[in-house]
């Protein structure tokens, strides 16, 4: 690996540690920032399929799939009191790692895989939620910055054994 290609795979690795603190500290407007006014953000259905058949996870049934409408949505709701399912707030702690550059075309695009684990507890309750997966990441290069223009979280689980999904991944 030559050192622009280390300068790069550098670049999207401190994005999405920035990425994963300000979800962790509850700074939602600041992550939605982030974000690129075309987004898709999506987490397909995981489904089991026998031997070694891919991909394992459905092409057309989705978790979430927002675009950046919905998802604004879903951050302005987190700050009503209608957000029942994060009262208090959920403590998380984000684990980004094999971070990969698949694609980059410098001051354009960029494609980038990595494994998310997230550690998620909540109020008094003594058991935790472990939900780990691979993100297949594009960005847009805008106004000097990257900005996440689409995200697919396929998930490690295919039932997920949480109470609810109102994190963001």
């Amino acid at each position: 690996m030559n050192i622009e290609k280390m300068l790069v795979k550098c670049e999207f690795e401190q994005w999405l540690y920035h990425e994963a603190q300000l979800l962790d500290d509850i700074e939602f407007d600041d992550w939605f920032s982030l974000m690129h006014s075309s987004l898709r953000y999506q987490m397909p259905v995981r489904v089991n399929k026998e031997g070694t058949e891919r991909p394992d996870y459905s092409t057309d049934m989705f978790t979430f799939n927002d675009d950046i409408e919905l998802l604004k949505l879903r951050v302005e709701r987190l700050k009503t009191d209608y957000a029942w399912a994060e009262i208090p707030p959920s403590r998380t702690r984000r684990f980004v790692s094999n971070v990969c550059v698949k694609g980059f075309v410098e001051g354009e695009k960029a494609v980038v895989k990595s494994y998310l684990l997230i550690y998620r507890s909540r109020s008094k309750d003594i058991h935790h939620d472990l939900i780990s997966g691979e993100r297949n990441d594009e960005f847009t290069f805008e106004d000097g910055k990257w900005k996440l223009s689409k995200r697919v979280f396929i998930v490690d689980q295919t039932t997920i054994n949480t109470r609810n999904l109102a994190i963001f991944v």
